[in-house]
This record gives C-alpha cells, sequence and structure tokens, in this order.
C-alpha cells in the first residue's frame, strides 16, 4: 500500500497490545555467515557465496545427500561492504555442474542447502505468477496448493460510489469496478501499480513466450482458463478487463479503488463488507495505463482480434486526452487516503514518453514518434529503474526494440539506456554481494529495485548482447534467495529462511501461505513504521539489514503486485516450462502458519 503512515496510526493504536516496543530482533542477528541463493544456480551460469569474513581461506562444497565434498576452493581476499558493515569473502564454485543439492562449508560453519541444475527457477516462476492469481479480487476460487478458500469478495466493487463531482461525473455516481488484483497488504486497487505490474508481466511474455503455457500455473478451483492463450495472458487479461473500467469517457482514468477504512487484520477479503468507493484521477496514471494497455494491444492480437482492437482504442483514447490536458493533474479530494495508499505523483511526462513510444511501436504511427521528438532532451535523458513513479526506461525499451524509430534519435536513447545499464552492472561488480544498491538506495521497496535493475540489465542485453547483462541480472535473483546480509530468501515459500509473518491481510486473516509474494525488503529510510522506526533509532543498522521479518513493519515486510513484477519478469526469463512438473510439485515441503497477531 506503501501509504502515509501518518493515516496508518489508528492501526496501530488498535493493536496496542502487539509487544512492538519490546526487544527487536533483526533478520541479520540470526543469519549464518555463509550466504547463498537458498534455491539454488543455474548450471552454466557463475556461482558464488558471499562469506561474512572469519578468517578462513577456504571452503568445500559438500552433497547433502551423501556428504561427499565435491569440490574444495579457496575464499577470495576480503572486502568491506559498505551497504552491509561487513568484511566479506566471496566462495566461486561456478565449475560445479553436476545437478544435486548441496550447502557450502567453511570450518563449523554451514549454509543453507541449495540446487544446481538447469530449470532451478521454475517452481519459484510458478508461484510468483500464481501470486496474482490469488490475489484476485470479486471471485470465489479454492486453491488445493496453498489452501487459500474464498468467497465471492466484495461485492460492492460492481456498485462502487464516485468519491468527487467534477464535469464529468457527478459524486455517488454508481460504477462497476469488479475485477483486478488486490494492491498490496490491503484490499484497494489501484492504476499505477496494475499498470506497472500488468506490463511487466507482459513484457517478460513478449521477450521469452515461449516460456509460457497453457495449464502451466495450475489454476485454482473456480478459475478456469477457457481460452488458447498460456496460463499467463488469462492472468494479465483480468487484471487488463478491470483497468478499462478505470477510463473515463474523455479519455482519462480514476485512480484507485477502495474503502474508507483500513480492513482490520482479521478480516478476509469476502468478510469486508465495507463500502468502496472511486478516487481521484491524475495524468500520470492515464499515461501508465495507455502504455498498458498498446502493449497489451500487439500481445493479444494473436489470440484475439476484437479485443485488441479495445486495447488499442483505449490506449489512443488516453494518449488524445493527455494531448488535450498539458499539466500535470492528480486529483486530491479530503479523505481520499483514509483507507488506502495515496501513490501520488506530480509531474507525469515520463509516462507521455512510455505512452507514445509503446503507441508508436504498436501501430507504427509517426505521429507518436512526432511527440517524442519534441520531448527529445527528456526523453534521451539518462534514465532510472522503472517504477509507478518514473517509467522513462520503460519508454525507451519501446523505443529501441522498435524496427521503425528513427536512426539518429534511437542513436541517442541508446546511449542513454546502455550508460545506465553499465551503471547498474559496475555498481554490481563492486558490491560485496553482487547487488546493485548504492548504500544510500535501502528504501521502501528496494527489492522491487534490486530485481528491477537486473531486468534492466536484461533487456539491455536485447539491445546489445552481453553475457555480462545476464550475469548481472541472475545475481539480483541470488540477491532476493538469500544470497544477501540478512540471510533472507524475501520471497515467501522459496528457499530454507523465507518470510513468515508478511504485512498482508490475506496471509493473516485466512492463515494460507502464499509461495511467490516478495516483501519490501531492507529500509533505513526515516519515518517508516514504528518497528522499523524503533529498529534505527535504538541500533546501529547497516543499510542493508534494516529489515524485520514481523507482521507490522509495513515498510519492510509487505507485500505488493508491484514488488512482484520485476521478480516475475527476471524469474520466466532464466526459468522454462517443465511439462512433468504437477501440482504436489509447487506444494510447499513444509507448513508455513502464522501466529496470531499478539505474538508477532
Amino acid at each position: 500500500m506503501k501509504t502515509n503512515k501518518l493515516v496508518y496510526s489508528f492501526i496501530c493504536a488498535s493493536i496496542a497490545s502487539i509487544c512492538i516496543f519490546g526487544s527487536i530482533a533483526t533478520a541479520s542477528e540470526n543469519s549464518k555467515r555463509i550466504h547463498v541463493d537458498q534455491v539454488g544456480y543455474l548450471t552454466e551460469y557463475p556461482k558464488t557465496a558471499v562469506v561474512t569474513d572469519s578468517g578462513q581461506t577456504s571452503f568445500s562444497i559438500v552433497n547433502t545427500k551423501t556428504g561427499q565434498v565435491i569440490y574444495t576452493g579457496n575464499l577470495s581476499s576480503p572486502v568491506y561492504d559498505k551497504s552491509s558493515g561487513e568484511n566479506v569473502r566471496q566462495a566461486d564454485f561456478s565449475t560445479v555442474k553436476i545437478p544435486g543439492t548441496y550447502k557450502v562449508v567453511i570450518g563449523n560453519d554451514v549454509s543453507y542447502s541449495f540446487k544446481i541444475n538447469d530449470n532451478v527457477y521454475e517452481v519459484p516462476m510458478i508461484h510468483s505468477w500464481r501470486a496474482y492469481t490469488l490475489s484476485r479480487s470479486n471471485i470465489a476460487f479454492n486453491d488445493s496448493i496453498t489452501g487459500l478458500k474464498l468467497d465471492a469478495q466484495y461485492p460492492d466493487d460492481r456498485h462502487a460510489k464516485l468519491y468527487f463531482t467534477d464535469k464529468l461525473n457527478k459524486k455517488n455516481t454508481i460504477f462497476d469496478m469488479s475485477g483486478g488484483w488486490y494492491d498490496a497488504g490491503d484490499y484497494g486497487k489501484y492504476i499505477p501499480t496494475a499498470g506497472i505490474s500488468a506490463s511487466e508481466l507482459m513484457l517478460a511474455y513478449e521477450t521469452n513466450p515461449t516460456h509460457f503455457t497453457k495449464g502451466q500455473f495450475f489454476f485454482p478451483e473456480g478459475i478456469n482458463n477457457i481460452t488458447d492463450m498460456p496460463d499467463a495472458l488469462a492472468e494479465i487479461k483480468y487484471e487488463l478487463d478491470w483497468m478499462m473500467k478505470m477510463q473515463r469517457s474523455d479519455g482519462s482514468v480514476f485512480h484507485k479503488v477502495s474503502g474508507m477504512k483500513w480492513p482490520d487484520f482479521s478480516v478476509a477479503p469476502d468478510k469486508d463488507t465495507q463500502p468502496r468507493f472511486i478516487f481521484s484521477t491524475s495524468t500520470y496514471g492515464t499515461g501508465i495505463y495507455g502504455a498498458s494497455m498498446a502493449i497489451a494491444s500487439r500481445i493479444y492480437k494473436k489470440y484475439d482480434l476484437a479485443y485488441a482492437a479495445k486495447l488499442l482504442s483505449s490506449a489512443k483514447h488516453a494518449f488524445n486526452y493527455l494531448k488535450k490536458t498539458p499539466n500535470p493533474i492528480y486529483r486530491v479530494d479530503t479523505g481520499q487516503e483514509n483507507g488506502s495508499g495515496p501513490y501520488n505523483k506530480n509531474t507525469d511526462i515520463d509516462n507521455r514518453i512510455w505512452l507514445a513510444a509503446e503507441l508508436f511501436k504498436t501501430t507504427g504511427d509517426e505521429s507518436y514518434e512526432k511527440y517524442l521528438k519534441t520531448v527529445s532532451d527528456q526523453f534521451t535523458a539518462v534514465p532510472t529503474v522503472f517504477s509507478w513513479e518514473n517509467t522513462l526506461s520503460f519508454g525507451q525499451f519501446a523505443y529501441l526494440t522498435n524496427k521503425k524509430a528513427d536512426p539518429v534519435l534511437q542513436a541517442k536513447v541508446k546511449t542513454a539506456f546502455l550508460t545506465y545499464a553499465d551503471n547498474v552492472l559496475s555498481a554490481i561488480q563492486s558490491d560485496g554481494y553482487k547487488c546493485s544498491l548504492a548504500d544510500n538506495e535501502y528504501v521502501w521497496g528496494s527489492n522491487k529495485n534490486v530485481v528491477g535493475k537486473g531486468d534492466i540489465l536484461l533487456m539491455a542485453n536485447q539491445i546489445k548482447p552481453n553475457k555480462k547483462y545476464v550475469e548481472g541480472a541472475l545475481e539480483q535473483l541470488h540477491y532476493l534467495f538469500g544470497r544477501n546480509a540478512n540471510d533472507k530468501s524475501y520471497m515467501l515459500g522459496e528457499g530454507s529462511n523465507p518470510p513468515h509473518y508478511p504485512h498482508d491481510r490475506i496471509h493473516e486473516s485466512t492463515g494460507a501461505y502464499i509461495p511467490g509474494l516478495v516483501v519490501g525488503g531492507p529500509n533505513d529510510i526515516s519515518g517508516g513504521d514504528p518497528i522499523q522506526t524503533k529498529m534505527l533509532t535504538e541500533n546501529k543498522i547497516a543499510p542493508a539489514k534494516a529489515y524485520i521479518d514481523t507482521l507490522m513493519s509495513w515498510s519492510t515486510n509487505e507485500y505488493a503486485i508491484d514488488y512482484a513484477g520485476p521478480a516475475a519478469y527476471a524469474l520466466a526469463y532464466f526459468s522454462k516450462p517443465d511439462s512433468k512438473l504437477t501440482a504436489n510439485d509447487i506444494k510447499l515441503s513444509k507448513e508455513f502458519k502464522p501466529a496470531s497477531v499478539t505474538n508477532k
């Protein structure tokens, strides 16, 4: 939800019994000295563990089933890692290519186990995409894999009331806003993160369409893919269909749908009966929306021409609205953030650029390129990692993969994009954990940015093939799955030490543990939740260690659909369908059950 936490203070008051001001243990206090990707390593790629320096100089790779030492090697010289505040060494075992399950042993220290094989990420990939399915709103389903069973949720979404009056609509006008995914640990539905997440998933498909099949995601009872599409596109379509309901008659889009108060953590989405409202409108959200529709129109054309045409018409309608509305708009009405996150942004040039670039790529209509040339200074700037806050890199990627683009302008955009990719690669190579974040970049959603920067490298590889780009992207998955200073896999259900107490109402209210959810991760920015604030106030915490696996640390331990999107993209790149997998194969090997709120 990533909201202004002043509006969240009443939640803390309502669960005053939680011992948030007692002793706080960070994840790193219980971590091992040897940090590995707890999911595993791909056979033909580099394989490295990171070791907190203890003076040891050699390591062994041990087969966990036989106890046999299959490899010994020397640790690298120690280096100081600023983000973790540690001296670390690296254990390189890239030459180990025999499939199996292993652990790293150094003296009396033993790592978590991990696998080596050619398709080690296929199950996490399925989990990451299924997490969207299990975030569907307004539908009843029964998932035998996770045990999550919900009745039809939020029937009031079908007659949600508009919260404001403007020249197009009057307050309390009723709209059908059913469908789509819940955004995060709350039950709100927001256009900016919906558009970003759907686009990341669609770009993953567009990059490697053969990595997706029908039946791949083992949809739960109540959700069926009756189309010829792979499950991935059937899932994304559920979000796109809701998004189109949010477009207004003038081409703009509403901002979000939610209730007026944060539901208690004991309340499942099918038990929350509060009315639902439609809030705000924004030009930046309209840009994100339109770009998503433009991507979708070219992807779904293969399967449904009429649907693709509808998507394209919607994207053009958004562009024409922005053309008539040159100044940024983010509408604010008193009380609109009382039960949902703001996602407020008062600039939109990056979103306009992205929309124009996607429409040009989809249609070939040079009028969209003409617009890009009028904003060439902004268009050719060195980008940042993509997010709802800045989508310039997406716009540049669309232009760079468009064969009809002007070679002169394309060359300038290419220089900017690859400059950023090379900066990311340089940061990875200089970091003790091979993480793409600098020590001042551990902000809310840091995990999203870590893997997102890796995705930038995968995109750069499409523009200028470079195996270092691909390897750098893979290093970010290693970080996500436990090769980090906290020895924590930040994706639920993956590895030996994943989060157990995510800030997620579905998890807390139903007891269902959903593998594939990605939590925000380490964050040392002051002003977060009370638990994170206490941790930073009372302890000298290195940025990379500022994480707490506890329910009420929403600034470090909340799930969000746009946190999971970059991981879903990368996992789809590094995995391939396995026709031998069954539903039982993707069930968790151990049972996770949340404790009561008062015990967090």
